[in-house]
């Protein structure tokens, strides 16, 4: 299995170059065509039917520097894709960077964007991409942590495991990954006194799932606390793990998503690559 559509969000902000390095490199990996997409950052209801202001008009001048900026954006990722060799288009649409990615993410196998860094407010990074585009996209979406990445990830996976559908939808969407890993760990948390009927049918069912399609994986188990976000973050960190695959857990599919406290500690704190999916 391999992906063979990949969508990567381009801006100009610090942390673009290595979220477009990490999509090219996985996008050559896989043989996959790369697809960079840059936003103006005006909704698309203001312009329906694309950008089209009268030049040296009062509109125009507020419009065409979100134009030209992310036209400044698909040059920087179209550099990107030449030096890594890969099949790339860019993609310049009129809309809220959210609203796009999730759009043309509809159409992708996998979907690049950076952890929030609220910090730093770009005209079309709004906050919240990564929850926007699991909720309305349906497809998975690798998460790029603002902390530098040390090594293009996949070859040392750690998986989050509860049982939930959620989590199911990870594992597979995980696959092409899992299937050119070094290492697998498949971890899942559970109270000292819980019954392990069902876990231990968990354990048997993934490892049979996973190894019909070529994926050798090691189970843990964990002892539960009311902190498991931060374990598995410690764990995957402490152990030397280059990506964390987990499902992504919330009520809503509105800008203010309310998300799981797992998936919420993720997406804040990590320092990992995080592939995740619903």
């Amino acid at each position: 299995m391999s992906y063979k559509t990949i969508l990567v969000h381009a801006d100009l902000s610090r942390h673009a170059p290595a979220r477009i390095r990490i999509a090219a490199q996985l996008a050559k990996a896989h043989g996959a065509h790369l697809i960079g997409l840059a936003a103006t950052g005006v909704s698309r209801d203001v312009f329906p039917h694309g950008y089209h202001a009268a030049p040296d008009s009062l509109e125009a001048s507020y419009f065409q520097p979100l134009h030209d900026t992310a036209s400044r954006a698909l040059e920087q990722f179209t550099t990107i894709a030449a030096e890594a060799g890969v099949s790339s288009e860019s993609r310049l649409v009129c809309d809220l960077a959210s609203d796009a990615l999730a759009h043309v993410g509809r159409f992708s196998d996998l979907v690049v964007v950076n952890q929030d860094d609220l910090a730093e407010a770009l005209t079309d990074t709004i906050g919240r991409i990564p929850e926007y585009v699991l909720f309305t996209s349906a497809r998975p979406v690798l998460v790029v942590p603002c902390a530098p990445v040390a090594r293009q990830p996949g070859d040392h996976v750690l998986v989050a495991w509860n049982g939930s559908k959620e989590a199911s939808a990870a594992l597979r969407a995980a696959l092409p990954v899992l299937q050119r890993a070094v290492r697998v760990t498949v971890v899942s948390f559970r109270l000292p006194d819980e019954s392990s009927l069902v876990e231990d049918d968990d354990d048997a069912g993934i490892t049979a799932f996973l190894g019909r399609h070529g994926v050798q994986a090691q189970m843990l188990t964990i002892g539960r606390n009311i902190d498991c976000g931060h374990n598995l973050l410690t764990l995957a960190t402490q152990d030397g793990y280059d990506l964390v695959v987990m499902g992504c857990y919330g009520h809503t599919q509105f800008r203010e998503l309310f998300l799981g406290g797992v998936s919420r500690t993720l997406l804040q704190n990590s320092t990992v690559p995080l592939l995740m999916a619903r």
